[in-house]
């Protein structure tokens, strides 16, 4: 979903709230597949078949690669919602994450694809989130 979907349906606030909840998803699975991955090479024993310790390496592989992608994926979650919420104060009144989004367009340098125009419900300045 674009960004600007997602926060028109949700609202900024539960928008940053969910992009938090889902982050910190992605951070406790990459940790628990992180132990995944310790306990699968902990357990190789060399002197075993090799079908087993094919196995033992596979998972721990697989439990490697979880991680590395749930750590990026957090990463890049957090930075775009940390980035947009930077941008969420009114440069008039300085009310935070209390305005209406205007109009968007595509933009492939800015967060999540699209900047946003955006209009404080306060004051009725306007200024761009990218």
């Amino acid at each position: 979903m674009r960004l600007d979907d997602a926060i028109r349906r949700r609202g900024f606030r539960r928008w940053y709230e969910a992009q938090l909840y889902e982050g910190h998803a992605y951070l406790v699975t990459g940790f628990l597949s992180l132990i995944m991955m310790a306990v699968a090479l902990e357990v190789v024993d060399f002197r075993r078949s090799w079908s087993g310790i094919v196995t033992l390496v596979a998972v721990g592989g697989a439990g490697g690669a979880i991680c590395i992608f749930a750590w990026r994926r957090f990463t890049h979650i957090l930075a775009q919602a940390e980035y947009v919420a930077e941008q969420a104060t009114c440069p008039n009144c300085h009310v935070y994450a209390r305005f209406a989004i205007d109009s968007s367009e595509a933009h492939p340098d800015a967060v999540g694809g699209c900047m946003l125009h955006v209009r404080c419900r306060a004051c009725g300045t306007t200024w761009r989130i990218a």
